[in-house]
């Protein structure tokens, strides 16, 4: 039988859910980002959490989390470039548990803080979304009342946050390996078939591999195509080039 109490499930379950979250592309992390603020909603004292990921532009950001006017106020604090979102991404740096009708909020965050304050929020904090040194995007925090998010808490939702920089990045480096791979893969192919069409050429009008070459590039400049595609229709005998 498990010693574990249900607090510390609900902590592994959330963590185990960060982790085998699809990503299925780099660009289409919409699952991960659902989960973590499904989450930090469920586990961070009953705060709204919204989740701001923008790892390579912040000013084209994707939003995740529930309620339309609560995205709405994350989204469009990236276009004003205010908030304590926006801020957490730009200088990895967590933002803490801060008063929304407090002197910074109204200095720093005008748009933002009178929004929030609409909406029925008084506290906001936000914590970046980090894989090491580089910063992908925030995890926000609304809350209700006067009574600030315990350290505990918030040292918790960067755990989750940590955990699902990590899982993003990782995917991330996954994809670009891969498209390095296939770039290789297809420049490899490409060289094969030049040399082969070379091959082809200098045996079928006994000229060298030199003057085969150079017949090739000037068909394919003369007709303005690639040309891995005139030496591919060499090979496979749909193109008869001639020598001068």
């Amino acid at each position: 039988m498990s010693t574990m109490s249900p607090s510390q499930q609900r902590l592994a379950q959330a963590f185990v859910d960060l982790a085998a979250s699809p990503v299925t592309e780099a660009s289409d992390p919409r699952g991960l980002l659902a989960a973590l603020a499904a989450h930090g909603t469920e586990l961070l004292g009953g705060r709204a959490a919204v989740v701001l990921y923008a790892p390579d532009d912040p000013v084209h950001a994707e939003v995740a989390g529930t309620g339309e006017e609560r995205l709405r106020l994350v989204s469009d604090a990236v276009t004003w470039g205010e908030g304590p979102g926006p801020e957490a991404r730009r200088t990895g740096c967590p933002v803490p548990d801060t008063s929304l009708d407090g002197d910074r909020a109204r200095r720093d965050w005008p748009r933002y803080a009178e929004r929030a304050r609409a909406l029925g929020y008084d506290r906001v904090a936000a914590l970046p979304l980090r894989a090491g040194e580089d910063t992908l995007g925030a995890l926000v925090l609304l809350g209700r009342g006067g009574t600030p998010l315990p350290p505990d808490l918030l040292a918790l939702a960067q755990s989750l946050a940590d955990a699902a920089g990590w899982t993003l990045q990782r995917e991330r480096r996954l994809r670009e390996s891969r498209a390095l791979a296939d770039q290789l893969g297809q420049a490899l192919t490409s060289r094969i078939v030049i040399e082969q069409a070379k091959g082809t050429l200098a045996a079928r009008h006994s000229i060298t591999v030199e003057e085969a070459f150079r017949v090739l590039r000037s068909h394919a400049r003369s007709h303005r195509r690639r040309l891995t595609e005139v030496a591919r229709e060499v090979v496979e005998r749909k193109l008869d080039l001639q020598s001068d």
